[in-house]
């Protein structure tokens, strides 16, 4: 807004050369005029002054605000997330204790899967308020004893949504992945959750883990509703299926993991089957390839 006033100066200062140079006799007139607008020109760009200061200030205490806000929300989030770790525990372990005691017990396995559907929730949201503020370091993880472990861990909640897993493996059970194991179970326990979650019942999930030269190729696929926009799946709280529940956060999630470890992604699907591939950087482990 200050253009403004600086071209009404301009004027009035071009209109003072006029009467001088051209119009000598009449600056007696045109003077006056000058110098109101000249008042006006400087009272006006005195308060666009006044008002921008007043703008700054204003901005800068709302800036401060909102950073004090979203500090507060974080610290609430973790807080809340240690705290809810300590009652999921307990459940968990009183649940095996009872099963190890009197055997298995269909209300009891209706809470287990309950409790690990919660649990899933939990590691994401303390992976996302901690994962600034620590450094995950990476070990050496043979992939298929790591995704075998996950797949019992949920096989309870499949068999809660009439569901069934299927472990196809075609690879050296040695071969290992350089990646933090954290990191690894976001992968892992998102995609797993998420087929539990879409895949229409009775049906079969698919895990197949294979290799080609360079990577080790984690598939994961399904006979779920189609996904239509596929550009679109990994980005924050977008979910196409609205039914079901859920926050839209944990593709984002292992999309932003993929991201910082090199891990390509595949997605595919169409009305039969909807497919996730991720290829992982190989390492082969030193001894097995001595004793070869």
């Amino acid at each position: 807004m200050q253009i403004f006033g600086l071209i009404g100066f301009i004027f009035t200062f071009c209109l003072a050369l006029l009467g001088i140079y051209k119009h000598i006799e009449d600056i007696s007139t045109l003077l006056p005029y000058g110098i109101v607008i000249m008042i006006i020109n400087v009272f006006y760009l005195k308060v666009i002054r006044l008002s921008r200061a007043d703008y700054e200030a204003k901005l800068k205490k709302e800036k401060l605000y909102s950073q004090e806000l979203l500090k507060s929300h974080r610290l609430f989030l973790r807080n809340s997330v240690h705290e809810i770790n300590t009652p999921i525990s307990i459940i968990m372990a009183n649940i095996e204790l009872f099963e190890l005691k009197y055997g298995e017990n269909s209300i009891l396995s209706n809470i287990e899967a309950a409790t690990k559907n919660i649990y899933g929730i939990y590691d994401d949201l303390s992976y996302i308020t901690k994962k600034d503020n620590i450094d995950y370091k990476k070990d050496e993880i043979i992939l298929s004893d790591f995704i075998q472990n996950r797949i019992n861990f949920f096989n309870i909640l499949a068999k809660q949504s009439k569901l069934t897993f299927h472990f196809l493996i075609n690879t050296n059970n040695m071969t290992k992945v350089h990646i933090n194991e954290t990191k690894l179970q976001r992968i892992i326990d998102n995609n797993i959750t998420n087929a539990i979650k879409y895949t229409k019942e009775l049906g079969a999930i698919v895990i197949s883990l294979y290799e080609n030269t360079s990577h080790l190729i984690f598939e994961i696929s399904s006979n779920s509703t189609i996904i239509k926009k596929p550009e679109d799946v990994f980005n924050a709280y977008k979910r196409e299926n609205t039914v079901k529940d859920g926050f839209g956060l944990g593709l984002n999630l292992v999309k932003t993991i993929c991201d910082e470890e090199n891990i390509q992604i595949k997605l595919s699907s169409n009305e039969d089957i909807t497919k996730f591939k991720y290829y992982f950087i190989k390492e082969l482990d030193e001894d097995f390839i001595i004793r070869r």
